[in-house]
């Protein structure tokens, strides 16, 4: 999955994570959001379609021209 991922980085040449970082906190953080996507999931009885929808809605808080980005882009040039 995550050559996938490096694939499409890669295609934008803007940025790719390193072997390190695939291997370490990349991974380790996409676990952690699985798990507590089940835990969530587990606790309220939601189907898989309100899943995909929740997280639908993080990754549009990360699309670079969402007001979210713009902000976290000017609060790391600050």
């Amino acid at each position: 999955m995550w050559k996938i991922i490096e694939k499409k980085l890669m295609e934008n040449k803007k940025w790719a994570p390193s072997q390190e970082e695939n291997l370490g906190v990349i991974t380790s953080v996409y676990e952690f959001i699985k798990e507590e996507l089940s835990e969530l999931q587990k606790k309220t009885g939601c189907p898989d379609s309100f899943i995909y929808d929740f997280i639908g809605k993080i990754q549009n808080e990360w699309h670079p021209e969402s007001c979210h980005s713009l902000v976290r882009n000017k609060k790391k040039k600050n």
